[in-house]
C-alpha cells in the first residue's frame, strides 16, 4: 500500500513537471532576437560634430544588425595558428556572416559615455522564423 502510494505521487509529481517545461518552451519560442550594437564617435568620418554623431548612429545600427544576422544565420569562422620554437607564430581569426534581416526594431539608442553610441535593435521570432523559411540556404551553412 505504502509503495503503490509512494508510486503515484511520483507519477503525480512528473506528470505537472512535464507540463510546466512545455508551457515554459511555448512561452520561450515567442520572446523576441535581441541585439546590441556599439559605434565610437571620435573615429567616424566627418566634417562637423553633428556628422559624426549621425555616423556613430548608423554604426551602432549596423553593428546590431549584424549581431541579429549572426543570431539567426549563424556564422562561418574559420581560424589558422602557426607554432614555431614551441610557441605560437601566428594566430589569425576570421568571421563572416550573411543574411538578410527584416523587421528590426530599433529598442534604444543611446550615448554611453561622450564617446560611444549604443543601438538595440529587436526582431520577433515568427519574424525569424518566416526569414529562415525563405531564405533556407542562408541559415547554418
Amino acid at each position: 500500500m505504502k509503495t503503490s502510494m509512494v508510486l503515484a505521487a511520483c507519477l503525480l509529481l512528473t506528470g505537472c513537471s512535464a507540463q510546466e517545461m512545455q508551457l515554459g518552451a511555448d512561452v520561450n519560442e515567442q520572446i523576441p532576437y535581441r541585439a546590441i550594437g556599439y559605434a565610437s564617435l571620435r573615429i567616424q568620418p566627418g566634417k562637423t560634430p553633428a556628422q559624426k554623431q549621425l555616423m556613430a548612429i548608423r554604426a551602432a545600427k549596423a553593428a546590431a544588425m549584424r549581431e541579429l544576422a549572426e543570431k539567426i544565420y549563424g556564422a562561418d569562422i574559420s581560424g589558422q595558428t602557426s607554432l614555431a620554437g614551441g610557441g605560437v607564430y601566428s594566430d589569425q581569426l576570421r568571421s563572416s556572416v550573411d543574411g538578410l534581416v527584416r523587421g528590426a526594431r530599433v529598442i534604444s539608442l543611446t550615448p554611453i559615455r561622450n564617446d560611444v553610441y549604443e543601438a538595440v535593435l529587436e526582431v520577433d521570432a515568427w519574424e525569424v522564423d518566416a526569414m529562415r523559411a525563405r531564405w533556407p540556404n542562408r541559415h547554418h551553412r
